[in-house]
């Protein structure tokens, strides 16, 4: 049994939350705490309501009772924005505007909350190099890259940004084994730097490569 973090050593505290919609109860009465510089995989069956503890957390799905804290901030509607400025999120289904990775790795950068960390090639070509993809990938049309690549590329555009908290849902849905062993051990590197990484997965090989596995 690990010890009990610290106030300090926390970054998602969540306590005694219940999400409903209408008459559905997703879950009631949660908690979970998640350490700086750890990586966090939540399991559950189908329907289980995992997608919607990160939304919850991203402030978009509201809790009937309990409450969230992300980096030492409650969240509620007039910190909300605060918390996802904190936060680099990849959602299971990506909508990717654009014809080429060119275009679609800079997106992230030309956002007012991203202008200041600035789009550094040289570093995410590095990231490429972790998460086995070949850097000819970046002059390629998105159309010609497949859902695997897209996956660890928006995984290697995500790190660039620099933010504390990584919460992602299903992030090797469309790997094989191989491939998922990289984005594990690139999670770990991520995490030996201070990035803390929430997740949600099927994958039990990728479970098992993440320091606690929370069943919902």
């Amino acid at each position: 049994m690990l010890p009990a973090p610290s106030y300090f050593d926390v970054m998602i505290n969540i306590k005694n939350i219940s999400v409903c919609f209408g008459n559905l109860t997703l879950f009631k009465r949660l908690d979970l705490q998640v350490r700086r510089g750890e990586s966090v995989c939540i399991c559950g069956g189908s329907g289980s309501g995992k997608t919607s503890l990160l939304k919850a957390i991203l402030g978009f799905v509201p809790l009937s009772e309990g409450t969230i804290q992300v980096d030492d901030i409650t969240l509620n509607p007039r910190t909300a924005d605060h918390i996802r400025r904190k936060i680099a999120w990849i959602p299971q289904e990506l909508a990717l505007p654009t014809e080429w990775i060119s275009e679609m790795v800079k997106m992230p950068f030309e956002l007012k909350a991203n202008r200041e960390t600035g789009f550094d090639k040289e570093q995410l070509m590095e990231y490429f190099t972790l998460l086995g993809l070949d850097r000819e990938l970046y002059g390629k049309r998105v159309n010609e890259v497949s859902g695997g690549q897209r996956q660890r590329i928006m995984l290697a555009v995500t790190a660039l940004l620099n933010k504390p908290l990584l919460i992602v849902d299903e992030p090797t849905s469309a790997l094989d084994p191989e491939s998922c062993l990289r984005v594990i051990g690139f999670f770990k590197s991520l995490c030996d730097k201070g990035m803390t990484i929430l997740s949600v997965s099927h994958d039990k090989q990728f479970a098992a490569g993440c320091d606690k596995v929370f069943i919902l």
